[in-house]
């Protein structure tokens, strides 16, 4: 047991007091802390017993947990921020030489046996009743309050638990500020979560989302279901965020959040990207002409020159030698496919000698994509 010279006389007639309301017998060990002699402590442990505080300057906060009562005397001063009594706080005095103690409450929505007090009470006086309410935290707590009579020489003097009422309001607060999407290939997407809190202790409504960007449109988010939307006290949302970027270099946008935080009500996150060319392998490369090839026929974008039959065989032809060139490469014969893949492009280039393959719409594409290839070959 910690012992901090409590006075033999308070010590005494609290502990006759407690002896009474919890109907124990005089002469056991009621305390395992005691604080006195001007000292200044916080509690933010558990004890397996009972708390007394003389002459002393004690807080005690979130996750304290005193399993059996608290009693204040004389001089002490006992700010409650958080944290449970099991059996009751016991509120006295006896040594007119030290100050009058005070005990504080603080927290909102405070009600005596379940029926709430009136905001403009500042003070209560309980005898055996139940104080109930909320921390600033948004925890919830419940514990019997006994408050002490002096009496006298014809007065009677009552101690009071005071109540610290905490401004009730919402809190928003963000994971990040500021969300870089790092370089994403183009035509990609890449995801990220946007944590939203309500750090404070009334309910948060988010009455709308907004993203402001250029014309690209390469950022978007996943909008909420029901808006405006209510997060309670000590709660989180995820939003889901994503950058798809269409155009190298860097991009950025805003994302607006607009709630009915008092002293935030519009909260802003930079997003930014930078949109990377798509570097592919030759295999890859010559897997892209060919589904290009197969997107195109099957989409009436490219057909063979000529008339009927002699066109069909100029197009199934063309096809056939892409798939030559990829056989190729994926053999590791580079060499041979691009021998293979420099004919091919002369039959797709769109000039008279040697005579082109194919023609339409997509056969540009598919030229293009072949010198891509060709040059990648040739600088290998």
């Amino acid at each position: 047991m910690k012992t901090y010279n409590a006075t033999i006389s308070q010590k005494k007639i609290v502990t006759l007091l407690a002896a009474v309301l919890l109907c124990i017998r005089p002469g056991m060990t009621y305390g395992d802390i005691e604080f006195a002699g001007g000292v200044t402590a916080q509690i933010d442990y558990t004890v397996d017993g009972a708390v007394w505080i003389y002459d002393a300057n004690v807080i005690m906060v979130e996750p304290a947990h005193i399993l059996e009562f608290v009693a204040t005397g004389s001089g002490a001063v006992f700010d409650i921020y958080g944290g449970q009594i099991d059996q009751m706080l016991l509120i006295s005095t006896s040594d007119d030489t030290l100050p009058e103690g005070q005990v504080t409450v603080y927290g909102t929505d405070f009600a005596i046996d379940g029926v709430p007090v009136d905001p403009e009470t500042t003070e209560l006086f309980l005898q055996g009743q139940m104080l109930s309410g909320v921390y600033e935290n948004g925890t919830p707590f419940a514990f019997s309050v006994e408050c002490f009579i002096m009496g006298g020489g014809g007065y009677s003097y009552y101690q009071t638990v005071k109540l610290g009422w905490v401004v009730s309001e919402p809190d928003i607060e963000v994971s990040q500020y500021d969300y870089d999407f790092g370089q994403t290939d183009i035509e990609t997407t890449q995801y990220g979560t946007l944590t939203v809190y309500n750090l404070g202790n009334a309910a948060l409504t988010i009455q709308s989302l907004q993203l402001e960007q250029d014309e690209n449109l390469q950022f978007e988010f996943t909008p909420l279901q029901v808006m405006p939307l209510t997060l309670a006290p000590n709660t989180a949302l995820d939003i889901e965020i994503s950058y798809n970027p269409v155009l190298e270099g860097y991009a950025q946008a805003t994302f607006r959040l607009t709630s009915d935080d008092p002293n935030d009500p519009v909260v802003e996150v930079a997003l930014s990207g930078e949109g990377i060319p798509v570097v592919l392998s030759s295999q890859e490369q010559a897997v892209q002409i060919l589904d290009t090839y197969d997107w195109a026929v099957e989409n009436d974008l490219i057909e063979g020159v000529g008339k009927k039959k002699s066109a069909k065989n100029k197009l199934r032809v063309f096809g056939k030698m892409l798939t030559i060139a990829d056989d190729l490469i994926a053999g590791g014969y580079n060499e041979q496919a691009l021998e293979v893949l420099l004919m091919v492009e002369k039959k797709c280039d769109g000039q008279k000698r040697p005579k082109d393959f194919i023609k339409g719409p997509a056969a540009a594409d598919i030229n293009a994509l072949i010198n891509e290839l060709i040059n990648a070959l040739q600088t290998q």
